[in-house]
């Protein structure tokens, strides 16, 4: 059994001086919590702030970046613009040169033209003369003629191709036949957007 012979103010004031230093600790604890949580706040809005700032970089670049490429994509658009009116100018056009290209290519050799007249609505006229022998029973001539008429007909740029005339002459002293051909032109010899002459 323990006796205190302490008079009972001194043993009050221990009692709260015990008191004072819990308090005491307990006001550290709690600054040193408020001053953790401060600073950990402060880190963390250091944080958020320095991301805002290489967002907000990162998107004053990506503007530049945009106002430089949107010279191209102006001159895209125009240039797209003017591929349509390109387009729809030419979209009536007849490609004359390739048809006559195609003509000079199946033309037999042993006869040559001397009128070539094309037109979008009367067609094709073509006259020639074909190389002929006075003597040829069959005249060689029509044959040539033949060969022309029927390598005309397969031209898919051509229709109801028809022999008008032909008839024996002399030419320089040589026999001939003077020939004409007709043909209706197609809509295939339109050139078609962006092919151009061939």
């Amino acid at each position: 059994m323990r006796i205190n012979l302490l008079p009972p103010e001194i043993l009050e004031k221990r009692k709260g001086e015990k008191r004072l230093v819990y308090v005491a600790v307990v006001a550290v604890i709690v600054v040193i919590v408020l001053a953790g949580v401060y600073g950990l706040a402060y880190m963390q809005t250091s944080a958020k702030k320095t991301q805002v700032a290489a967002r907000e970089q990162e998107l004053a670049t990506t503007q530049t970046r945009a106002n430089e490429l949107a010279v191209f994509e102006e001159k895209s658009l125009e240039l797209e613009r003017r591929k349509a009116v390109a387009d729809t100018a030419l979209a009536g056009r007849f490609n004359w040169s390739r048809l006559y290209d195609e003509i000079s290519l199946v033309m037999p050799t042993d006869l040559w033209a001397t009128v070539l007249n094309t037109d979008e609505n009367t067609g094709l006229t073509l006259d020639g003369y074909a190389l002929d022998s006075a003597s040829d029973t069959p005249d060689l001539g029509h044959k040539s003629i033949a060969k022309l008429l029927v390598r005309l007909a397969d031209l898919d740029q051509l229709y109801d191709v028809w022999l008008t005339n032909a008839a024996k002459t002399e030419l320089n002293e040589r026999g001939v036949i003077q020939f004409s051909v007709t043909a209706g032109v197609s809509e295939s010899t339109v050139a078609s957007s962006g092919a151009g002459n061939q």
